[in-house]
């Protein structure tokens, strides 16, 4: 009896240290980044859900399908394009010095400018994605993925070997399963591990992880066990190498849930655990630098400094999208402005 009444104090003991510890640790994280600036860079009421910064210029591509610049030696943003005929900007992708906007709708459409002005649209002659929702891209060096939501059955997937100036389809094929299709979040349900393999997630009444190691040409997937509804699932997904990765999501229709948020896998994506500290609910984008997970969403930016495993407190507000330089974290909230965190080993 003694025995047992002293593993149970050690054990009680050991709770309210880690909890204590727990809390400060968050606590650091919060208190930090309460001054981050919070950089307004269009007075429309729009926001943006990509995301990327290069040479001190920060690119966002929004919901009234603008692409702003933000110069933040300046502190000046400029519209680089204004189109009647291009709706919500759903990703960005820099590639060798030319920006690839890309559009969802009903018709998925591309779009290519230089950092300067308004060069062109790709409007592919083989029509490949009429009629395709697009939801996300990625490149590595002059490959680049790009899938869209199912169309006659099969998801669209989409090959380029040349900057993004041609795109063929993919030569694998994958059937979707009633319901299945991707969320256009945030620009981060696509990655490319390197130039030959491509993985994405999907979501809606069916969540799975998908990959290929020769550039579309052949896939393997496994079950992602997030709730089965028409607003949750796998929203994105972010490897830091070839093994370890993770996976966010929810419900945007309940964000507030934070049950089967979050999966890490580190096998290379065969089989996914669930987090047992998940984020604070829905999350829309995961990314990692320096072997540190941030993921964001409605309710905040929360981090994991153990692959996934555990997520703490980073920020509170209305979060849609990051990105990151060497020393900051920069991530787009409401009404046309993004905030700049440092990140966690840069304080």
């Amino acid at each position: 009896m003694i025995n047992s009444m002293n593993a149970i104090n050690v054990s009680l003991t050991f709770c309210f240290i880690s909890t204590f510890l727990f809390g400060q640790e968050s606590n650091k994280y919060t208190r930090k980044n309460e001054s981050a600036p919070i950089i307004n860079y269009s007075t429309e009421k729009c926001y943006a859900r990509t995301i990327i910064v290069e040479n001190n210029m920060v690119y966002t591509g929004n919901s009234d399908g603008s692409l702003w610049k933000t110069d933040l030696s300046k502190k000046q943003s400029t519209n680089l394009l204004e189109h009647k005929n291009f709706g919500e900007m759903r990703d960005l992708a820099s590639v060798n010095g030319t920006f690839i906007g890309m559009q969802s709708g009903s018709n998925g459409l591309l779009v290519q400018t230089t950092p300067v002005e308004f060069r062109n649209f790709v409007s592919p002659t083989s029509e490949i994605w009429h009629g395709v929702f697009l939801d996300g891209m990625d490149f590595f060096k002059s490959t680049g993925f790009l899938m869209g939501d199912p169309k006659n059955g099969k998801f669209s997937l989409f090959v380029s070997t040349d900057n993004g100036d041609s795109w063929d389809t993919c030569k694998g094929t994958i059937d979707a399963i009633e319901g299945e299709a991707a969320f256009a979040a945030s620009g981060k349900n696509v990655q490319l591990l390197n130039d030959s393999t491509f993985i994405f997630v999907s979501g809606g009444m069916k969540s799975r992880f998908f990959k290929s190691t020769n550039k579309g040409s052949s896939w393997e997937y496994s079950s992602l066990p997030f709730f089965a509804s028409e607003s949750s699932g796998a929203f994105s997904v972010s490897f830091k190498n070839d093994q370890n990765g993770v996976v966010v999501g929810g419900d945007y229709a309940n964000p507030q849930l934070n049950k089967n948020c979050s999966y890490y896998t580190n096998d290379g994506g065969k089989f996914w655990i669930n987090s047992s500290i998940q984020p604070r609910g829905y999350r829309s984008c995961v990314l990692e630098k320096n072997g540190i997970y941030y993921c964001c969403g409605t309710s905040g930016i929360d981090v994991s400094i153990d692959n996934g495993k555990t997520w703490k407190a980073f920020a509170n507000g209305n979060y849609f999208s990051m990105t990151t330089d060497q020393h900051h974290l920069y991530a787009t909230t409401i009404n046309g402005s993004f905030q700049v965190f440092k990140l966690i080993n840069e304080e």
